[in-house]
């Protein structure tokens, strides 16, 4: 009889717990305050903002555009076109190179915002006059731009005509610039290094208040928010704050700054000693809270989990004789009790009908002929013929054995080797030879490399059976082959044989491969549908029989299932 004097609810006691100790006002209060204070820290954070990102993005701009004033000057003033255009009339490149090099140096030995600058004429790849401001650009920084940037560098400006193109190497900045000639015809480009640090230390006051800052020129990402260049091929999704933009010799640079999330307890100092102190008062409830769920979730708990171990370790009928503290984990002590005994219950009442089908399984065996007395009465009839000098019923009489032998399974054995399951249904072939004689053509293309290959025992015979039965020994004979292959890591048997199938054929083949895949029991194609079945218990989805008419007048039993490693 169960228990019906409950004790209270679980819920009722946490409840009023919680309740008592004024945990939600509490918490209300402090989370208005918080509200109220990030709100107004956004508000004076996004007029900061606003001036400072303003002002950075203009220096920047400003910067930015000296960089390709710099860069214009060398295409407009004549210097470097004039020098090559003598070039081409005198050809002494000594003198060419010398003069690039040194207005290089005029105008960019001293330049801090270009670290270095370099000039590639299109058409003497080996003249190469450059100028830097920095002591650390030395030779090996020539060498890693010359073989590492310069030639791609040259291909994307190939598409590009008297603009200015901005590149990111190896985290560095480069400004390029085609030169043209007097039919206004590229004929050599400039380069120029980028100092970052002062093409972008405008920007850093604006890192201080924001935690998202992206700079772009022309709808392509310049700056990351990481603070690192990123020359994105394509437009990257901006953060959701202030922008600001600023037109820099006809490129459009664009500002994005996200406002910083507000630090309750960082920005908030009196509210975060009101905190700690409510948390200090909070420290005898939290072990008030503690002791209630040890005693009424804690324990019931490790006793349901106790219980189920015993169930899972075969104890059925496991019961739980200690009482619950409340409602909620009686109710489910009871629950569990009952569905334990009932699992005792079902398990007793299923072996014994486990017994009983094994009782009538055994006694239906010994009701059948002892295929052993069968055996050896064939081996009495062989002897007999071969005493009367009739060899061809001397030989019919030993295939069928042979194929006595291999559906007794003496050994016990699932699967077998290929060569032993070709001489069982080769006994069963020459039997059907006989019967039909020269009418019935047998063609093998086995690959004798998987001779050893393990394959299910008579999965061959009950293939060639059913084409015999179902159209050669209609048709009073016809064409039967027999093909072994290797395809990868799975093995494919072919039975091929004349014949036709109609609608209805194909229609009941597929329901009856279908029904033995899953177990259901139907009449009709017994060898076949054995043969499925095998297949499931041995390799799962992996093991498949199909049925198919692969040409006119010819069917198609293909069986494949994985090699055995």
């Amino acid at each position: 009889m169960k228990n019906t004097n409950y004790p209270h609810s679980l819920h009722d006691r946490l409840l009023t717990a919680v309740l008592l100790c004024w945990v939600l006002p509490v918490l209300s209060v402090m989370a208005l305050a918080g509200l109220l204070i990030g709100r107004n820290y956004e508000n004076s954070t996004r007029q900061d903002l606003e001036g400072r990102a303003a002002n950075a993005l203009e220096q920047t701009a400003l910067r930015l555009d000296t960089v390709f004033e710099d860069s214009k000057e060398v295409s407009y003033d004549g210097v470097v076109r004039n020098s090559y255009r003598l070039y081409q009339k005198d050809g002494d490149k000594a003198a060419f190179y010398r003069t690039v090099n040194e207005y290089l140096n005029q105008n960019f030995a001293r330049n801090e915002r270009v670290p270095a600058a370099f000039l590639t004429f299109w058409e003497e790849p080996d003249v190469r006059p450059y100028a830097a401001s920095r002591a650390d650009f030395g030779y090996s920084s020539q060498r890693e731009y010359r073989d590492s940037i310069e030639q791609d560098l040259l291909e994307k400006m190939k598409e590009v005509d008297t603009g200015i193109l901005l590149l990111e190497y190896g985290g560095e900045l480069y400004a390029a610039r085609n030169l043209l000639d007097s039919h206004f015809r590229p004929y050599a480009t400039v380069v120029l290094l980028c100092d970052k640090e002062i093409l972008f230390q405008a920007l850093e006051p604006v890192r201080e208040i924001s935690e998202n800052v992206i700079l772009m020129i022309d709808d392509t990402l310049l700056l990351s928010d990481s603070g690192n260049l990123s020359m994105a091929d394509s437009r990257p999704d901006l953060p959701e704050g202030q922008s600001f933009t600023e037109s820099v010799s006809g490129h459009t640079l664009c500002l994005t700054a996200e406002i910083a999330p507000f630090d309750f307890w960082r920005g908030a100092p009196e509210v975060r000693v009101a905190g700690l102190f409510v948390a200090l008062l909070a420290i005898p409830l939290l072990f008030v809270v503690l002791l209630l769920f040890r005693r009424y979730i804690t324990k019931p708990v490790d006793l349901l989990v106790d219980a189920s171990k015993h169930l899972q370790d075969g104890e059925r009928g496991y019961m739980i004789t200690e009482a619950a503290d409340s409602r909620e984990f009686q109710t489910l002590f009871e629950h569990f009790n009952t569905m334990s005994t009932e699992l005792k219950n079902q398990f007793e009442r299923s072996y014994q009908e486990q017994q009983a089908l094994q009782q009538a399984r055994i006694k239906a065996l010994q009701s059948q002929i002892n295929p052993h007395f069968l055996n050896n009465t064939l081996e009495i009839i062989n002897w007999e013929a071969r005493l009367a000098d009739d060899d061809r019923v001397s030989a019919m009489i030993e295939a069928l054995s042979v194929m006595m032998d291999g559906a007794l399974a003496r050994d016990g054995r699932s699967r077998i080797p290929l060569r032993e399951e070709l001489r069982y249904v080769d006994a069963y072939l020459y039997i059907i030879r006989e019967r039909l004689g020269e009418r019935l053509e047998v063609i093998q293309e086995i690959d004798e490399s998987m001779m050893d290959v393990l394959v299910p025992r008579l999965i061959l015979q009950p293939l060639a059976e059913n084409a015999v039965e179902h159209d050669l020994t209609p048709r009073r004979g016809g064409r039967l082959s027999l093909r072994v292959r290797r395809e990868g890591t799975d093995a494919v048997i072919e039975v091929e044989h004349d014949g036709t199938m109609s609608e209805e054929d194909r229609a009941s083949v597929e329901a009856m491969l279908a029904a033995a895949a899953s177990d259901t029991e139907i009449s009709g194609q017994v060898g076949l549908k054995n043969v499925r079945q095998r297949l499931n218990l041995l390799y799962g989805e992996k093991g498949t029989l199909s049925l198919t008419q692969s040409g006119p007048d010819k069917i198609l039993a293909r069986v494949r299932f994985p090699l055995s490693e």
